[in-house]
């Protein structure tokens, strides 16, 4: 009989969904947004795509004007030219104060003493060069160069580009730059899909429960379902839901991709996508049944962010993990992680699609997150049944489970 209330409570929530134009139309939109960055990501448009060469004998960069104060030697002046990749236009100046003019008119930057103190514009960020990148180091390199008797020609050729040759040895270990690039696209938008769709389900059941509770909704409901099943049925409804519409938004894409250029998705990309699916699944069962609970507590819209904020805290602290784990999958922070219900449904899939996890990690971590969703359901249910009925403002804890029936 339980059972049976529980699933006619998920058949409603799965009703409801399906027919909200808002939900099913956000849906349809993400698919097609995702199908279509499949479709440029396979056409070789963009930034994934070939650029070649097209243009590159075209394109007529202006020469950069560097103003000189006095003297500079021609070994200081080809270290200059080495660095700006072409030779720049010099304006001879009088002193600092007209070098500090030509820099207010454009010029790129000024040499002084002979190439030992440099002039430049205010940099408007924080990242950015007053002076060319490298020019410094060319122009120390010059003036050491110089002092040793070397010339022009000798300091262009010390300075001038040299290509080396970097060959990998396979030693059973790694892999290449393209499948590592692949891997980790495939680790942070998976991690980043599974957090956008935890946070947007999550906020519905506990918007869901704060409405039917302040429309009387669920007065009528509780007479013929007990408190504990209709949260259950409406966390398996909207669970399931969830489920089925992350499956609608990527499947179509990775089978567009798998038809027309199979080799742009690195190895284990379909064991990756099914660990974001089932993480998806154990993730929203821990999250969302503590949310429930938790969203009973308020009376108004207004009380419930205060009230779910340390759950929400909890949340993205632990996607953030993923960011370390992005960078070192195997360090001693995510294995740790691993095995953490609330940070693991974000770390697990991360480091499926990095790394060889061993199957029983990834095993243990689904029973744990399983088991805790388990037990923290159970108690976020007690709060739901010893809350949901009451108005007048929040809830306190005790309150809540004093007044729950056993």
């Amino acid at each position: 009989m339980r059972t049976r209330q529980v699933l006619l409570v998920a058949q409603r929530e799965i009703r409801q969904r399906l027919r909200s134009k808002a939900f099913v139309g956000t849906t349809a939109l993400l698919a097609v947004v995702v199908l279509g960055a499949a479709v440029v990501f396979t056409s070789g448009v963009g930034p994934f795509g070939d650029q070649g060469d097209a243009g590159a004998d075209d394109e007529v960069t202006a020469p950069v004007e560097v103003a000189v104060v006095g003297e500079l030697s021609e070994p200081a002046r080809a270290a200059i030219t080495a660095s700006a990749g072409a030779e720049p236009v010099w304006l001879e100046v009088d002193d600092l104060g007209a070098a500090r003019q030509a820099i207010t008119d454009g010029a790129a930057f000024a040499v002084a003493d002979g190439g030992r103190r440099l002039l430049a514009r205010q940099p408007s960020g924080p990242f950015e060069s007053p002076v060319p990148f490298g020019t410094v180091e060319a122009l120390g390199i010059a003036v050491s160069m110089e002092a040793a008797g070397a010339d022009a020609a000798e300091v262009d050729a010390a300075l001038r580009p040299v290509a080396i040759q970097i060959e990998t040895v396979q030693t059973g270990e790694g892999v290449d730059a393209e499948t590592a690039a692949g891997r980790f696209a495939v680790a942070y938008g998976g991690s980043f899909a599974l957090y956008m769709a935890l946070a947007f389900f999550t906020q519905i059941v506990a918007t869901g429960v704060i409405e039917e509770k302040g429309s009387r909704v669920v007065e009528l409901m509780l007479p013929a379902v007990p408190p504990r099943q209709l949260l259950g049925g409406k966390l398996l409804g909207l669970g399931l839901i969830g489920t089925a519409q992350m499956v609608v938004i990527v499947v179509p894409a990775l089978v567009y991709v798998l038809v027309r250029q199979p080799d742009l998705l690195p190895p284990g990309t379909g064991a990756s996508l099914a660990s974001v699916v089932v993480f998806f699944a154990l993730g929203f069962a821990l999250y969302a049944g503590v949310t429930g609970g938790l969203a009973a507590l308020a009376s108004r819209v207004e009380d419930l962010q205060s009230v779910i904020m340390p759950l929400w805290a909890i949340l993205i602290v632990a996607f953030m993990l993923s960011f370390p784990t992005l960078g070192a999958p195997d360090s001693t922070l995510a294995v740790i992680a691993t095995f953490v219900p609330f940070s693991a449904p974000f770390v697990v899939p991360v480091r499926l699609a990095l790394v060889e996890l061993p199957l029983w990690q990834a095993a243990l971590s689904g029973l744990i997150v399983l088991v805790s969703a388990g037990l923290l359901t159970m108690l976020a249910a007690r709060l739901y049944e010893g809350s949901i009925l009451r108005g007048g403002g929040k809830v306190g804890y005790r309150a809540a489970w004093r007044g729950a029936r056993g």
